[in-house]
């Protein structure tokens, strides 16, 4: 019952996070709706045309000079925590952070997962980066706090005599925020700290506090200042009072949880400055402070992030040489994506706004209305559709793809058949033939109704749709709605063509939305039954990869392609999804298997995770959007050069003369003899786990259960006829590897017993054809500790060099490197940011199978 109640307050946390934005963001529209009633469209675009430069040139300098104060806390954070890096990569990685996050979340420090990203490529630990990211966000608000407070309490806010309750309320938030302001002074005073949640927070002394507060202030006034300059020759109003509702509409719209706190601000400032300046001249600089303040920044940090991604990817895919894949095609989904919704955008809009008469009068002469009418409504209709489209797009859907260019060519036509509109039909012919030849990178033979949706697809959808619901009702204010207009027909029926296309547009997500609930939203979650793991047994004996066997532990979900000839064994801890390995049989299938494992986690709101890969398949990772950390190295014998003769051998005669001097021998024991054996392997296996102090293991080590091994023949020592030691043997038809997994013995013989049993083994596998043996994974093997390492590397060689009371990293190291393997990296493909950690934990809980078992032996 708790569990289903903690659910059912997920799903509704859930749902309120997707719906209050929007719902947030429809009440601004409404609210501007009603304060811009008596403008029309014509005076605001007339506005434009009569912009000032020098009122935009000195607007781009006080945002110039603003994000030089934001991009300063990040050096005074790395003053306040004492640690040192380039002011190249303190400025890189603040300016990409900060005028992203600007965009997406209205404070600029909200960007937790961006600004770990960037800054754990430095060395930075988790708590550091959290101590930065804690620091830059309480500056911030440091400077909201003074110049706010002070304003708004001691400057006269001159507002009209029927809104008198809301100066009192901006008189009581003013003394909020100087006694937040006052409460953070006397903490910084007197040096203390507060712990919550077991979480130490450390107030900074009063000089660094008192530069805080410097920077901030300037930040917000030099924020503010953009927007003054560009309501430039408007004496009625003074600069004190711009900044002030400046610093009120900020906070609000923070408080929102609006994107960017879109329309939330700009219905703010309009209801403060709508006294004093002429409507046209608010909405014009409104308008403009987003493009200077916001838009321009943000695509400026965008391709900064764009081109450290590409080199990033780049330098992976060079050091696994895989130069295939080193192009700017890898973003081309991503890219077309963008494309394919900006044009949806475009359609929509143009129906929005009145058309050109005089294009629709010389069109009217050439084809019927009726081709006019129907052209106009199947372009408002296209263009939903290509906004849902886009995130087919993203992920590399072919049936999206085919549908887009078709939409597309069809648009431009219509955009000519609606009112020569040929400005709107070049942008999308344009994106048609720049989307035509990319057919390649469009390879998923999926559904286009079973793809997930994330929060932020649908709030940007919804935010469009409303937008362009909004700003055709905006253009015509003043028209007197009436069901006689749904169907009125004419060149000059515009407000007929609009309230047709809302209509269409409804019936388009509508029919989508219904398709969605009766296709189902994903596979359903249960462990493999019979007729599963025979088709598991038949794709293993058919791999290459031995792995592959761990699926008959049955403790994984398992997901198969169409055919049934390929599949993925996972298991879920937490909201992590976690792949065991790479996929398991043909080649073929396994990218288009990789995104649907990925779509079915989306699904679920879980992250998708591959543990323990190889580089066969990292491309295909890193198409899905996750990044690689390094785990370790497996060690591969080739058994063709393994032998007992010359120098290289001599230990392993030893220990072979050794053990067949005191009576063992080695036997290779078939699956259909060992269920006779099992209380005397049971025996071994409970002796083993005592005197190592430890518990079974899960997901990627074998356990105990006798249905998992009566799978496999058993390699065995024998001291006449009673068992000392046994491993289980995995193996594939086509002799390409074989490996061990479940490895006992008793504790009271040598220590050399499994040495003997690994050669005698690898002799076995040599006469009988093998190429080669896996002695398993090194864990933190092969990991760099230079000064430009990633954190992981430096903190996992660290712990290989030094973690001997935890695990004996260089001892299994060093006896694996006696029999010469082949060593090859393995990686854990993951989602990128700050969940990094929590997947991590979420790993070892699954393998471990409990908090307390993670710390033993």
């Amino acid at each position: 019952m708790v569990h289903k109640k903690n659910y059912f307050d997920q799903e509704v946390i859930k749902k309120i996070s997707y719906l209050l934005p929007i719902a947030i963001f429809a009440v601004s529209l409404w609210l501007l709706n009603r304060q811009l009633h008596s403008l029309q469209l014509d005076e605001i675009l007339k506005s434009f045309t009569s912009i000032e430069p020098s009122s935009v040139l000195l607007a781009s300098m006080f945002t110039f000079l603003s994000y030089i104060a934001l991009i300063s806390y990040d050096f005074l954070a790395m003053r306040y925590i004492g640690q040192s890096i380039s002011y190249k990569e303190i400025l890189h990685s603040s300016f990409t952070s900060t005028s992203i996050s600007y965009s997406i979340g209205f404070n600029p420090f909200t960007g937790s997962s961006l600004r770990y990203r960037l800054y754990s490529a430095y060395g930075l630990t988790l708590l550091q980066i959290s101590k930065i990211i804690n620091f830059c966000s309480t500056t911030f608000w440091l400077g909201v706090c003074f110049v706010g407070g002070f304003l708004l309490t001691f400057y006269p806010i001159d507002l009209q005599s029927s809104l008198s309750f809301y100066e009192l309320f901006l008189k009581t938030l003013g003394v909020c925020l100087l006694l937040f302001l006052a409460i953070y002074l006397a903490f910084c005073l007197q040096q203390k700290s507060l712990r919550i949640k077991g979480y130490e927070i450390r107030f900074p002394n009063i000089k660094i506090t008192f530069i805080q507060i410097l920077l901030s202030s300037f930040d917000t006034i030099f924020a503010g200042s953009a927007l003054y300059f560009l309501l430039s020759g408007n004496e009625d109003i003074s600069f004190p009072y711009v900044i002030a509702i400046f610093v009120v509409a900020q906070t609000i719209a923070y408080i929102s949880t609006v994107p960017g706190g879109l329309g939330v601000f700009e219905a703010i400032m309009l209801f403060a400055l709508a006294p004093h300046i002429a409507l046209d001249a608010i909405v014009f600089a409104l308008v403009m402070f987003r493009i200077v303040y916001y838009f321009t920044p943000l695509m400026v940090g965008l391709i900064i992030l764009s081109y450290r991604e590409f080199n990033s990817r780049r330098e992976i895919l060079i050091n696994l040489q895989k130069t295939t894949y080193i192009t700017l095609s890898a973003f081309t989904p991503q890219i077309s994506a963008v494309l394919i919704f900006f044009a949806g955008m475009v359609l929509l809009f143009s129906e929005a706004l009145p058309a050109q008469m005089e294009g629709m009068r010389v069109i009217a002469n050439i084809i019927p209305l009726s081709l006019i009418e129907s052209s106009s409504l199947l372009s408002s209709m296209i263009g939903v559709l290509l906004l849902i489209l886009a995130n087919g797009l993203w992920k590399r859907i072919d049936g999206a793809y085919l549908l887009s260019v078709v939409i597309l060519f069809l648009g431009s036509i219509f955009s000519i058949l609606k009112g020569l509109n040929y400005i709107e039909s070049g942008i999308l012919f344009a994106i048609f033939l720049l989307l035509l030849p990319q057919r390649k990178h469009f390879y998923r033979k999926s559904s286009l109704l079973n793809q997930s949706f994330s929060r932020d697809n649908i709030i940007a959808i919804a935010v469009v749709v409303l937008s362009f619901i909004w700003l055709g009702l905006f253009t015509n204010e003043h028209v007197e709605y009436s069901e006689e207009l749904l169907w009125q027909f004419g060149t000059n029926m515009h407000v007929s063509r609009f309230l047709r296309s809302v209509v269409g547009i409804s019936i388009v997500l509508t029919i989508f939305g219904v398709m969605r609930l009766l296709g189902g939203s994903s596979k359903d979650l249960k462990l493999p039954d019979k007729e599963e793991m025979a088709a598991v047994k038949e794709i293993i004996k058919k791999s290459t990869d031995t792995n592959g066997n761990l699926a008959f532990l049955e403790d994984k979900y398992v997901l198969f392609n169409e055919m049934k000839n390929t599949f993925i064994m996972y298991g879920i801890s937490g909201k992590s999804w976690i792949c065991m390995g790479d996929p398991i049989g043909s080649s073929k299938n396994v990218k288009e298997l990789i995104w649907d494992f990925h779509e079915m986690s989306n699904l679920h709101q879980g992250w998708t995770v591959f543990y323990e890969i190889s580089e066969k398949y990292i491309p295909y990772y890193l198409d899905i959007g996750l990044t690689l950390i390094k785990i370790g190295e497996e060690a591969r014998v080739k058994l063709s050069e393994f032998s007992l003769e010359g120098s290289a051998g001599k230990d392993f005669r030893y220990s072979v003369k050794r053990m067949e001097k005191d009576g063992y021998h080695f036997e290779m024991m078939q699956p259909e003899d060992v269920p006779a054996h099992l209380e005397e392997l049971k025996s071994i296996s409970d002796a083993w786990l005592e005197i190592k102090n430890t518990k079974e293991k899960s997901f990627s080590l074998g356990s105990f259960n006798p249905d998992y091994l009566v799978n496999f023949p058993l390699a065995i020592i024998k001291k006449g006829d009673q068992i000392a030691a046994f491993a289980n043997v995995w193996m594939v038809d086509n002799k390409e590897e074989m490996a061990i997994d479940l490895m006992r013995y008793d504790p009271n013989i040598s220590n050399t017993t499994m040495e003997y049993l690994f050669t005698k083994l690898m002799l076995w596998g040599k006469e009988n054809g093998f190429n080669y043996f896996s002695l398993g994974m090194s864990p933190l093997s092969g990991l760099e500790n230079r000064a430009l390492a990633p954190l992981w590397n430096k903190l996992g060689s660290t712990i290989f060099t030094h973690g001997e009371y935890f695990y004996n990293f260089k001892g299994l190291r060093a006896y694996k490197e006696k029999f010469n393997p082949i060593w090859e990296p393995r990686y854990i493909a993951l989602p990128k940011g700050i969940k990094q950690m929590f997947i991590l934990k979420d790993i070892a809980l699954l393998i471990s199978g409990g908090t307390k078992e993670i710390f033993t032996k």
